[in-house]
């Protein structure tokens, strides 16, 4: 199977500790990367200050194409993120929603089993993999040392796009080596809050569309466990 991982970093400033994002949409689209299993090259989009819409339009496009190409996209909380922005972005909503039930959202195999989400850090600490990248230098020489994609909007907007591009860079190639390591151990792992070994099982890599068949865990014992329809109800038909 041949996967390109892709990612988008917002270009909407938003307040602290949000964690509704479709509630300050439209959110822009300020940059975006694939990376590829069978080769090294990333592909970058971006826009100052963002995207327009013709342009996310093309980038909707080339996804289609590698799809074409026989890759499998692969994202972590792409289905409820990235690709209801990118939709939002470019109007083709009916395309994005295609590719978000037909492609491979590691994070969603996780929320589905476990009923609940997971950082991309503790999986790739879970595989044994460096996590995202933390460490960009600033056009002036600037370091920051604790990068995140909270930050990627106002450093964008201030020109700092190399820095963004990296960070960017980071996740989707990490993304890779990560569903690499699945693979290979057939099995996400992680360690809870607690210190407890965690693990939702893999024996393959499924898409959205599938693991709607995964039976429903048991989520009485949370206070706000996320439903599956709303990772969906921005598709048309899937409300």
């Amino acid at each position: 199977m041949k996967l390109a991982a892709f990612d988008i970093e917002i270009s909407k400033i938003l307040p602290a500790n949000v964690t509704n994002f479709k509630e300050h949409a439209p959110l822009g689209i300020s940059c975006a990367a694939a990376a590829f299993s069978d080769k090294p090259e990333v592909t970058f989009w971006q826009g100052v200050p963002k995207l327009n819409r013709s342009e996310a339009g093309q980038l909707v496009g080339e996804l289609m194409q590698f799809v074409d190409e026989d890759y499998t996209l692969l994202t972590w909380n792409g289905c409820s993120f990235d690709f209801f922005v990118l939709g939002q972005e470019s109007g083709l909503v009916e395309e994005c929603g295609r590719l978000a039930l037909n492609h491979i959202d590691l994070m969603l195999l996780v929320a589905f089993t476990k009923g609940h989400y997971l950082g991309l850090d503790k999986a790739l600490a879970g595989a044994g993999l460096s996590g995202k990248l933390k460490t960009v230098t600033l056009s002036d020489g600037t370091t920051i040392k604790d990068m995140d994609g909270a930050k990627a909007p106002q450093l964008w907007a201030a020109g700092e796009h190399q820095a963004v591009l990296e960070y960017l860079q980071g996740d989707v190639s990490q993304l890779i080596k990560l569903a690499d390591a699945i693979k290979r151990h057939k099995a996400i792992r992680w360690t809870s809050n607690s210190g407890r070994p965690q693990s939702v099982p893999a024996e393959r890599l499924l898409p959205v569309r599938e693991c709607f068949n995964i039976p429903e865990p048991d989520v009485t014992w949370m206070s706000n466990p996320p439903a599956r329809a709303q990772f969906v109800d921005w598709i048309p038909g899937h409300q």
